[in-house]
């Protein structure tokens, strides 16, 4: 764990540098003792752990490679030349110095941070009834942040619970203190991962405002639609429909109208989105971002496959088949166009939708259907399909491959395919000529279903155990 905590204090200078709240000393020069002095100061850095999730990497975590690596891992996009930026993904083909390293390394540098925020709130003063409430939003947010990074690391680099027993495998080394720059610390069961991530989120909602929020920021239904998540990942149906259920029936988003879809993807916080981040001409404006990955006019690294392609296109007064554009490159090839920049003007510029209104619909309709729920299953992913239909369409009796099928056509370039199959038990299955690969599987009891521990965690924590089959 050594690597990892060198990264607070450069945390702690790119929460301050971009802020006016501390002018008296050069930002290089803040201790942490400086520079959390007051409420104002606790929401600030509060702020700059979303900042954390996505800048000073381009690609890294919430800026690219969260998002591509639950797609290219799969079977719905590919990557579009073999030495793009997304071919190793594609491939399968990483390895400890060759992986992406953003994924262990950017959410450990939040963790840190996490808990250096959590740690000084008790200390601040609160005169009035305003600044506990202040104080307690600045908790949630921290504690429900603590618990999303813990399971972007556990669902990466450990196994699903549904393939391995959690009590025993190795999950990711848990960070809920700040820890010292001499420990080592050592990896925990998924269970034990997975325990921690349910705390933080239950005891982090009821301190959440509940109005909804345009800031970029973690409100109660956007802690509450995590968990949900969560929960279904774990297979406790019966609190993830209930936890879906409540955000669906009394949270204030509701389903965009057919007509306001796809222009949606060029905007902010439609009335659909739960919980995204703020990107911006200054900070955000990277070549590596998702969005220039994805446009053909950028780096253009990831397309559509064929079979998907079709699927989308199968229904053409399906709205979602307007996201799927012809590449300017090569007409026989489509990309997904869910960024293309805000107001259509540059492609580096997008927000991260991390949650949606219609992944809860697809929650509530799964969980449903595996608690034995089958009309409010049918229910719910039928309300979903009717609305990107504009039509009153007969689902009949859905199964689990129906919901897995409508979730591949809601959630593409989202970064949701892989894990829906390796939480599912279902192996990648690549099928048509565009693969580089004609004939692929991948299961998920193959070792390559998880990202193997980078090669700089391994030399300075000599406690860390490596994934089975990368060596060490």
């Amino acid at each position: 764990m050594k690597k990892i905590i060198l990264f607070l204090i450069a945390g702690m200078i790119a929460m301050t540098s971009c802020s006016d709240w501390l002018d008296t000393a050069p930002s290089n020069q803040l201790t942490p003792d400086m520079a959390f002095q007051s409420i104002d100061d606790a929401e600030v850095a509060t702020r700059g752990l979303y900042r954390l999730m996505w800048t000073q990497g381009g690609a890294a975590y919430y800026g690219a490679q969260m998002f591509f690596y639950g797609d290219v891992m799969a079977d719905d996009v590919r990557t579009y030349a073999p030495a793009d930026r997304t071919a190793n993904t594609y491939r399968h083909i990483h390895t400890p110095e060759n992986s992406l390293g953003g994924l262990w390394s950017k959410p450990y540098e939040a963790l840190l941070n996490a808990n250096f925020v959590l740690s000084k709130l008790d200390d601040l003063p609160t005169r009035t009834q305003n600044d506990v409430i202040r104080v307690e939003h600045a908790r949630g947010q921290a504690l429900a942040l603590r618990a999303l990074f813990h399971f972007d690391l556990v669902r990466v680099f450990g196994p699903m619970p549904a393939n391995a027993d959690p009590s025993v495998s190795l999950g990711v080394p848990l960070v809920t203190r700040v820890v010292r720059p001499d420990e080592n610390l050592s990896r925990n069961t998924v269970a034990e991962v997975y325990a921690q991530v349910v705390k933080d989120l239950e005891e982090a909602i009821p301190l959440l405002p509940t109005a909804r929020v345009t800031d970029g920021t973690l409100n109660k239904w956007g802690a509450q639609a995590l968990l949900a998540r969560v929960h279904l990942y774990q297979g406790n149906y019966s609190k993830a429909l209930e936890l879906a259920e409540d955000i669906i029936h009394n949270g204030p988003y509701y389903l965009l109208p057919y007509n306001a879809y796809v222009d949606s993807w060029a905007g902010d916080f439609s009335v659909e989105s739960i919980f995204e981040l703020v990107f911006n001409s200054t900070a955000s404006a990277d070549r590596e971002g998702i969005g220039y990955l994805w446009a053909p006019g950028g780096y253009g690294a990831m397309t559509l496959t064929r079979s998907f392609i079709d699927l989308m296109l199968d229904d053409s007064e399906d709205v979602r088949a307007g996201l799927v554009k012809v590449d300017s490159r090569d007409s026989n090839a489509m990309y997904l166009a869910k960024f293309p920049g805000k107001n259509y003007t540059d492609s580096r510029i997008n927000n991260p939708r991390i949650i949606r209104l219609s992944e809860i619909y697809l929650i509530a309709s799964e969980a449903a259907l595996k608690t034995g729920d089958q009309a409010e299953a049918n229910s719910y992913l039928k309300t979903l399909y009717d609305t990107r239909t504009n039509r009153d369409n007969d689902v009949g009796q859905v199964d689990l491959d129906r919901i897995l099928l409508e979730r591949r056509k809601e959630l593409v370039g989202e970064g949701h395919r892989f894990f829906d199959l390796m939480r599912n038990s279902l192996s990648v299955i690549r099928t048509g000529s565009d693969h580089f690969t004609t004939s692929f599987e991948l299961g998920p009891d193959h070792h390559r279903a998880l990202l193997p521990i980078p090669q700089f965690e391994i030399n300075a924590n000599k406690n860390i155990v490596q994934n089975p089959g990368y060596g060490g």
